[in-house]
């Protein structure tokens, strides 16, 4: 059984920012490891709860922040923040609301993000960036889905390198046209120094769409971040098998970094 609750917490952003979200807690004994699933562009969805659903049968508590609604964005290409950087905050603010809840182990909370929070789920894996709010500690896993990954160490504030010691897994999909390269994220895990790359792994699903874990029809959307940067039209495609697997993927991931 999981006990559903919808919540506050405050992000460290300098300006007042309330997030609300939702949180899943399974209905067993002692603290339990916990993971923030971060949104993409288009806002919350039913993307991450097929997430939750899975971690919370695995004993995660689970918390899925709205970034949007504090501040009034109506999600889309058009419609999200200008930075990534600027959300970070929440995702930190997140993090230290989860610490000191008494359902949840402090030492154990990963993050998972998608596309936009994918970014974000990227950024937090760098001293570079988690640093900056949580000087001497860390997330304990981190697994960013289809997190573009032409844009590390090619776009300036897009670096991804000096990596914190937690398990990175990066999953992508095969027809992801915001890479256009298959082996987009292989790649970028080989570029990597021997430290760093021995944290990261990456899975690659077949015939695999970017959103290719989201429910819903096909849809096609105009984002100037598409097609490496070039702008255009990018394929949103869900396929039910390559979400299951990553569903898979995800609880055997968390499960093995926050035993």
């Amino acid at each position: 059984m999981t006990s559903l609750h919808y919540v506050t917490f405050p992000s460290l952003h300098e300006a007042p920012l309330t997030i609300a979200a939702r949180l899943l807690v399974p209905d067993q004994e002692g603290p339990r490891p916990a993971v923030i699933l971060l949104h993409g562009s288009a806002g919350p969805s039913e993307r991450e709860g097929g997430y939750a659903t899975v971690l919370n049968q695995a004993g995660f508590v689970t918390l899925e922040p709205d970034q949007w609604a504090p501040r009034r964005l109506g999600g889309g290409a058009y419609g999200r923040p200008r930075t990534i950087h600027e959300t970070l905050p929440d995702l930190y603010g997140a993090r230290a609301w989860l610490a000191a809840h008494p359902r949840v182990d402090p030492s154990r909370i990963g993050v998972a993000g998608f596309s936009f929070g994918a970014v974000a789920a990227m950024l937090a894996a760098t001293h570079a960036q988690n640093d900056r709010f949580l000087p001497g500690g860390q997330f304990a896993a981190l697994m960013p889905v289809y997190p573009i990954c032409h844009l590390y160490n090619r776009v300036p504030g897009f670096e991804f390198a000096d990596l914190v010691e937690a398990p990175v897994l990066i999953i992508t999909g095969a027809l992801d046209a915001y890479d256009n390269d298959a082996d987009a994220g292989p790649k970028l895990v080989a570029s990597l120094n021997e430290a760093d790359a021995a944290r990261v792994r990456c899975e690659v699903m077949a015939d695999a769409h970017h959103a290719f874990d989201m429910p819903g029809p096909e849809r096609r959307v105009e984002d100037p971040g598409g097609n490496r940067g070039a702008g255009g039209l990018v394929t949103m495609a869900h396929n039910p098998e390559a979400a299951r697997r990553a569903h898979k993927l995800a609880v055997g991931f968390f499960r093995d970094a926050l035993r």
